[in-house]
């Protein structure tokens, strides 16, 4: 690519991890939201991508924009209701960049039915769809038959459990689990796994935003990834019951036995407690609701299945970047406590 490149969603996790990755190549990038900037000097387009016209309006001038990478999510109440809103942001921004060269779709695990329990692993790009609704599939359809009309490329990457920072957006794992942990040590608590028993043991994995990142930079770059659907992941997998303890250890936190519980119940009353860690830690001003998303990590907690993705195919097109994800889990950690958002 020797345009611009446009991020949707670079307040999340892994759009902020992307924004991240292009800043420090020297890349040239746009970022669009209905927030402000990423950082405050970044060339960024303010507007909200459910507004067809306002978006046409506000990219309509940006001939300059060549490649997009959407990672954009607006969260409802149930899975039907997310298909609506998220597609349509999806072809309100094809619809409005002038001219694009290459699209890369941001997917996810829910595409092989992993929300659902369990499901066929290791998963591959090649397994049949599953009975939605899911809108990854909704997203996929739009943006295979956009990109024959209009003669340009796509990449869609699928990664799961997503691990690094965000500023500004509580879907976050890593958040969470560092609030959890922050709030239990304030509370003079050890730090139990609050998870399923099935989740404490099984086999699972993460994609480090940082592996992501570089996935989406190789992506706009490859002639092999062009019309191609891959996996993401570290290239390992973990069990929270060998993962805990080092996360632990990471807040100076004693463990013990895992206590089944839904935080969006047991943290519902805890906002003064992390308004009083902040203030004693003179941490970023966020509220409990705006750095963690407690339905969102009651389910990757809950999840006593297998979660296995097949990495092969990215693998044999080139692309090798990988992780230890114990590693990857400590060293984000480390880095949400550079940024002053957990003590």
């Amino acid at each position: 690519m020797t345009g611009t490149v446009l991020v949707a969603g670079a307040h999340g996790v892994v759009g902020g991890a992307v924004v991240k990755a292009l800043r420090d190549a020297g890349d040239r990038f746009v970022t669009v939201a209905r927030r402000g900037p990423v950082e405050p000097d970044d060339d960024h387009v303010r507007v909200d991508l459910l507004d067809a016209s306002a978006t046409s309006a506000a990219l309509k001038d940006r001939p300059d924009i060549d490649a997009v990478v959407f990672a954009a999510y607006v969260e409802r109440p149930t899975m039907a209701e997310t298909v609506g809103p998220n597609t349509a942001m999806l072809r309100h921004l094809l619809d409005a960049v002038p001219a694009p060269r290459h699209v890369v779709l941001i997917g996810g695990g829910k595409s092989y039915g992993e929300h659902l329990g369990h499901y066929k692993t290791p998963a591959k790009e090649s397994d049949p769809r599953f009975l939605g609704p899911i809108f990854y599939n909704d997203q996929e359809d739009l943006l295979y038959e956009d990109a024959a009309r209009r003669d340009y490329t796509w990449t869609v990457l699928r990664p799961d459990g997503v691990i690094g920072p965000s500023l500004g957006s509580p879907m976050n794992l890593l958040t969470g689990i560092a609030v959890y942990a922050g709030v239990c040590r304030r509370l003079g608590v050890p730090l139990r796994f609050p998870g399923s028993p099935g989740a404490w043991g099984a086999l699972h994995q993460a994609t480090d935003g940082r592996i992501l990142a570089a996935a989406v930079r190789w992506a706009l770059r490859t002639e092999a990834a062009r019309g191609e659907v891959f996996n993401v992941t570290n290239g390992d997998h973990f069990r929270w019951m060998h993962l805990w303890p080092e996360i632990a250890d990471f807040f100076g936190m004693d463990t013990a036995p895992p206590q089944p519980m839904a935080l969006a119940e047991q943290m519902a009353d805890k906002g003064p407690v992390w308004d009083a860690i902040v203030r004693e830690h003179e941490l970023r001003p966020t509220t409990l609701a705006q750095i963690a998303s407690w339905p969102f990590v009651d389910g990757w907690l809950g999840s006593g299945a297998d979660m296995v993705q097949s990495t092969i195919k990215i693998r044999q097109a080139g692309f090798g970047a990988c992780v230890d994800t114990h590693v990857s889990f400590l060293e984000n950690l480390a880095t949400l406590r550079d940024l002053s958002l957990i003590p």
